[in-house]
């Protein structure tokens, strides 16, 4: 557990009684996957990392629990949450009911400059090869056609979805493995958008998400890194 360099990355001054601090410091390496699901997360090396107290490591660790990234166990103390299938499915199936909704919404009102930075985050994306790199573009991309700009709160909730599947991406290294076929539906989904055809976006986005929604319940399921193996994967769509 390296916490300092997410720290200095952060360019955030230590306090000694900052839960916030702390909160974010490990939020970021459970999202970017450098903490993995199951990881025990002991509070005295942690304190002693970001030189800081016990009680706002407490503090941060109940808050990342509320957020669904940390779990306690008996006698083991707190741990990276590990998702099941099943709720790696259930998170994807929201995140198509409110992205899909927000897109329609979108469809109609968004910009001239906002498809052209749309344009250019999947120019970048598609010269990338550092696979956290392409993950943050990503999500960039997907922030501006969901147009969530005054919409704080379905932003946050889209947000905390992202987060707990992203890190499986992160942590597995498969960002770049079907970037390809991801790249393919970014494009179809911004020119259906472009022809302000909210039906057509609001398609391409559903499909897009239960693609990716199994191809990592699949990638997991080989690799035994989730405790539930008895929910087989079901086909998308």
């Amino acid at each position: 557990m390296h916490l300092d360099s997410i720290l200095s990355r952060q360019g955030r001054p230590r306090r000694q009684a900052s839960h916030e601090m702390v909160a974010s410091v490990l939020r970021e390496a459970i999202t970017s996957g450098h903490l993995r699901a199951n990881e025990p997360l002991p509070q005295d090396e942690i304190a002693a990392q970001l030189q800081v107290s016990h009680i706002p490591v407490r503090e941060a660790l109940r808050q990342l629990e509320s957020e669904g990234l940390v779990t306690y166990e008996p006698n083991r103390g707190a741990m990276v949450r590990a998702l099941s299938i099943d709720e790696i499915r259930e998170i994807y199936d929201i995140r198509a009911t409110l992205e899909t909704a927000a897109v329609r919404r979108a469809a109609p009102v968004l910009t001239e400059e906002e498809f052209a930075r749309a344009d250019a985050i999947l120019d970048q994306a598609e010269r990338t090869e550092d696979g956290a790199q392409w993950g943050t573009l990503d999500v960039e991309f997907h922030q501006i056609v969901n147009h969530l700009d005054g919409r704080p709160r379905l932003q946050e909730l889209i947000t905390g979805l992202l987060r707990r599947v992203d890190r499986y991406w992160l942590s597995h290294g498969l960002m770049l493995k079907y970037r390809k076929e991801f790249e393919r539906e970014h494009r179809l989904l911004l020119q259906a958008l472009r022809e302000r055809d909210a039906g057509q976006a609001e398609s391409i986005l559903a499909a897009h998400l239960a693609g990716a929604c199994q191809h990592l319940i699949t990638e997991l399921s080989a690799t035994d890194v989730t405790p539930d193996r008895k929910a087989a994967p079901r086909k998308a769509g």
